[in-house]
């Protein structure tokens, strides 16, 4: 939280100080007064100025910046730049990181584990002191978009090879958030019906043709 500490000959005047650094308007600002002015001898000899302490009021999606850049700074991937796009379908605020070439394949990890991780940190981080919260959905490079499309080709040809074999077919164990996905996708099709078996780590889809015994 960024703040300053500064004096004036009256409290009004040390906050206005602190607010021409701080570079916000009083509407985004939290003031703790440190001490009160008072006149000096006579009046005026040896007066004590006042001094306050302002701070900026952070709102959920400053703390999750703030967040991921220093996090992503402590695990030596440099610089990020996070950038707060549309809100989703779900009333998520998407936020992007743009960050070194090298440094994306750790960001995302293997099949977004890590930038999992980082979402679900920056969620509970953001909206610890917030009186209105708000939701988080992070991406980098793209990464979502390109995994909804994978995911959305494994599906179809699962389904088609199921049809055409007359069989249940599985696919490869993965996340429950992927497989929702899946579940979802699948339901528009009228030749196919979904259900998840195994225990996690290994619980996997599968996909059964509807003109099968099991049907």
């Amino acid at each position: 939280m960024r703040k300053v500490v500064a004096t004036g000959k009256t409290i009004e005047e040390a906050v206005m100080s602190a607010l021409v650094r701080l570079g916000v308007p009083r509407s985004q600002a939290q003031v703790r007064v440190i001490r009160e002015p008072a006149r000096g001898f006579l009046g005026w000899l040896s007066g004590r100025e006042a001094e306050v302490e302002v701070s900026v009021i952070e709102t959920p999606l400053d703390a999750a910046k703030e967040f991921l850049r220093t996090t992503i700074s402590k695990m030596g991937l440099g610089q990020a730049v996070i950038v707060a796009d549309d809100v989703d379908e779900e009333g998520h605020v998407k936020l992007s990181i743009s960050a070194d070439e090298d440094a994306l394949p750790i960001l995302i990890g293997r099949r977004g584990a890590t930038l999992d991780a980082l979402q679900y940190l920056v969620n509970i981080v953001a909206n610890r002191d917030a009186s209105e919260k708000m939701r988080f959905t992070l991406d980098a490079a793209g990464y979502r978009d390109r995994r909804l499309e994978s995911l959305r080709r494994l599906a179809d040809e699962a389904a088609d090879k199921a049809v055409r074999l007359g069989r249940p077919v599985a696919l490869d164990p993965m996340p429950r958030k992927d497989r929702k996905w899946v579940h979802a996708h699948l339901q528009s099709r009228g030749d196919v019906v979904t259900v998840s078996e195994g225990q996690e780590p290994y619980r996997r889809v599968k996909i059964i043709p509807k003109r099968h015994d099991w049907i």
